[in-house]
């Protein structure tokens, strides 16, 4: 397709850049202060991840169209792969060579995609209860098998893309009230009777947007049983994910243990003021004080050196990323390109507001990196492979 110069999409790569830039300026620093030579392998996973970007920026969309579920079907394969020869402290890993792949951050990308064709097949009725089936089966096997690994945090994304690519592809009401109410149930299980009110709730919703009456007893009694199953759920999880939900409640019951991080993330952040103490001059990051600075709790290196204006800018660029995202997404003509850059935004959205939240202590730890500022070879090729299909898609079928 012949291509004008003013339909080229140049805010988003423009924005992956600057967030970019400043990600490794505080890697910079807070590898110089580990001394662990993440800032010189960042680079090189920055080099791949720009191949990557440009080949799936220019790749046509019926390739990409094509080959949805070979990638679909082959990124499970490595999830299968790395619960047998997983390495790394928490066994997430694929080792090739000197470097390695985790498989679960290539699953997000591959479940939007896989379900972005799904629902773009004008031979998907919305309305079929096989349909549903078909769509929950696309997220849940992912969902389950990360879920195993263990890695919590990226798994509770899957649910996140599934419920936004199903909303934007005009999935009804009653489908939505049956993918979210079990997660309602989960929640409500701690107490007997907000667990019997959710219930309730959700019946009479269902019934009322179209659930006939004896499917909506059997959807009470699975409901039941979700919210018997989930205490059983909790005592099945690992003692540090059990500890993280904890400590997101009360991070100062145990101050030097589970709840060290997130008061010296606090810390770091409040100590940067508004103008930050400077580039290099962080003391929770170059004495040691905050864990994890290079990964998870980047964006607190950001707020103790650059303060609230450094921290605001990077909120901004983050900002007008996603708003443009979605307004890719409504203005393309394809349905597959608009649905792949919805659920490219709902991710990125989401690690967002988790991972700046967990930071400043009002989310839990769930070990969810900031896209293109964390430390990580596999979040920043996924994250940049994504945004480079968005920008292809944009740019190919941008509307009138």
């Amino acid at each position: 397709m012949r291509l004008r110069r003013l339909e080229i999409e140049w805010i988003v790569p423009l924005v992956t850049i600057l967030l970019i830039s400043v990600g490794m300026v505080a890697l910079y620093s807070a590898s110089k202060a580990s001394g662990g030579g993440f800032f010189e392998r960042q680079l090189i996973y920055l080099a791949i991840g720009l191949v990557f970007a440009v080949t799936l920026a220019l790749m046509p969309d019926r390739i990409t169209f094509a080959f949805s579920y070979i990638g679909y079907v082959f990124i499970l394969l490595l999830l299968v792969l790395v619960l047998m020869v997983g390495t790394g402290p928490t066994g997430r890993w694929i080792g090739l060579g000197t470097f390695h792949i985790q498989p679960s951050e290539l699953g997000k990308l591959a479940v939007i995609i896989a379900l972005a064709r799904f629902f773009s097949d004008r031979r998907t009725d919305l309305r079929k209860f096989k349909n549903i089936f078909l769509m929950a089966q696309i997220a849940i096997i992912p969902f389950g098998l990360i879920l195993i690994e263990p890695d919590l945090g990226t798994s509770l994304v899957i649910p996140v893309i599934t419920g936004m690519i199903a909303y934007w592809a005009g999935f009804p009401y009653l489908a939505l009230v049956l993918a979210v109410s079990p997660i309602a149930v989960m929640i409500a299980s701690i107490n007997p009777y907000a667990l019997v009110v959710v219930i309730g709730i959700a019946l009479v919703l269902g019934y009322f947007t179209g659930i006939r009456l004896h499917l909506a007893m059997l959807w009470g009694v699975a409901l039941g049983i979700i919210g018997w199953l989930t205490p059983r759920l909790w005592d099945h999880l690992k003692p540090y994910q059990r500890q993280r939900l904890m400590t997101f409640v009360n991070p100062e019951a145990d101050p030097l243990g589970s709840g060290y991080q997130i008061i010296q993330s606090k810390v770091a952040v409040g100590s940067g003021e508004f103008w930050g103490k400077g580039f290099l001059n962080g003391s929770q990051t170059h004495r040691g004080f905050l864990p994890e600075q290079h990964t998870d709790f980047i964006f607190s290196v950001i707020g103790e050196e650059f303060g609230f204006a450094g921290a605001t800018i990077v909120l901004i660029l983050f900002w007008i990323l996603i708003v443009r995202l979605f307004i890719l997404a409504r203005k393309t003509k394809s349905p597959f390109s608009s649905l792949c850059i919805v659920g490219i935004a709902s991710t990125i959205s989401l690690q967002v507001v988790v991972n700046v939240g967990m930071t400043i202590g009002i989310m839990p730890v769930t070990g969810l990196p900031l896209p293109l500022l964390s430390y990580g070879g596999s979040s920043l090729l996924t994250t940049m492979a994504a945004l480079g299909l968005a920008t292809g898609m944009g740019t190919r079928y941008r509307g009138s």
